[in-house]
C-alpha cells in the first residue's frame, strides 16, 4: 500500500479502538493495532486481485476458478456438485473419532469451547485435530501434495483480525458494566508479607536464601529478591543522608 492508505487505515483502526475500549491504552497497544490494520488491509487488497497465495505473484486457482465461472455465458454446477460428493465420501472414510472432532469444533466455532467439550486437554485436542485434519486433506486431494490450511479457528485474543480483538473488548466490557465490575486501575495493591522489608534484609543478610524465604512467605523468590533489595537501596539512601549532615 502507498504510505498514505497505510496512514488512513492505522489512523482509522485506532480511533475506532480508541471508542470502544472501557481503560486507557498503551502506546505499545495502538501501535500494535494499527499495525494489525495494515496487515489485514493489505492481505484483503491481496486477495481481492486474487495473490492471498503463498506466492504473491501467482493468481491463485481459487480465484481463476470462481471468475472463470462466473464469467461464463451459463453457470455450472459441477464443482459445487463434485465438493459435495467427495465430502460425503471422505466424511464416510475417517475414523469415528476423527468425525467426532470435527463436528464438535464445526458447532462449537471456538476451540476453547470444543476442548470443553471432548473434554480434551489443549495438547490432546490439538494432536488429535490436526491429525484428522491431515488425513480429510489427504483423502480430499488423491495422492497430491495436501493444500495448507486455508481459515483460522483460533480465539479472537490469538486472532491476527483487529476487529474481532476489538469486537471480544467491547463484549467484555459491557459485561463487566452489566454485572457492576468496576475495572481496577493502577498498580495492584502490595502484598502484605507481616514483616517489614528490613526485617527481610537482615534474614538475609544473617544467611536465609532467598528461595527459603519464598517459601515461607508462599511468595515467589523474584518478590523476595525486589523487597530485599529496597530494603537496601532504602539503607543506603539513609547511609547517604546522615553522611551528608555530618558534612554541613
Amino acid at each position: 500500500m502507498d504510505m498514505v492508505h497505510r496512514a488512513e487505515t492505522a489512523w482509522e483502526a485506532i480511533t475506532e479502538h480508541l471508542q470502544l475500549v472501557s481503560l486507557r491504552p498503551e502506546e505499545t497497544e495502538l501501535i500494535a493495532v494499527g499495525w494489525k490494520a495494515m496487515k489485514a488491509q493489505r492481505y484483503q487488497d491481496l486477495q481481492a486481485h486474487g495473490l492471498g497465495g503463498r506466492d504473491k505473484a501467482l493468481v491463485s486457482r481459487a480465484f481463476l476458478r470462481y471468475w472463470s465461472s462466473a464469467s461464463a455465458p451459463a453457470h455450472s454446477h459441477e464443482d459445487l456438485i463434485v465438493d459435495r460428493i467427495a465430502l460425503a465420501q471422505i466424511w464416510l472414510a475417517l475414523s469415528p473419532k476423527h468425525r467426532r472432532i470435527l463436528t464438535v469444533l464445526a458447532e462449537c466455532d471456538d476451540r476453547r469451547d470444543a476442548e470443553r467439550a471432548m473434554n480434551m486437554d489443549t495438547a490432546t485436542f490439538t494432536r488429535v485435530l490436526g491429525s484428522a485434519r491431515k488425513v480429510f486433506f489427504a483423502l480430499w486431494h488423491e495422492g497430491e501434495t495436501p493444500s495448507k490450511m486455508w481459515g483460522y479457528d483460533r480465539i479472537a485474543e490469538r486472532h491476527q483480525n483487529v476487529m474481532s480483538l476489538v469486537r471480544l473488548r467491547k463484549r467484555r466490557a459491557l459485561k463487566r458494566k452489566a454485572s457492576g465490575v468496576v475495572p481496577r486501575k493502577g498498580r495492584p495493591p502490595v502484598k502484605d508479607l507481616g514483616v517489614s522489608n528490613s526485617e527481610l534484609l537482615a534474614r538475609y543478610e544473617a544467611g536465609e536464601t532467598y528461595k527459603k524465604l519464598a517459601q515461607e512467605f508462599g511468595v515467589s523468590r523474584s518478590l523476595i529478591t525486589d523487597r530485599v533489595e529496597k530494603a537496601r537501596s532504602a539503607r543506603a539512601a539513609v547511609a547517604q543522608k546522615s553522611v551528608a549532615e555530618e558534612t554541613k
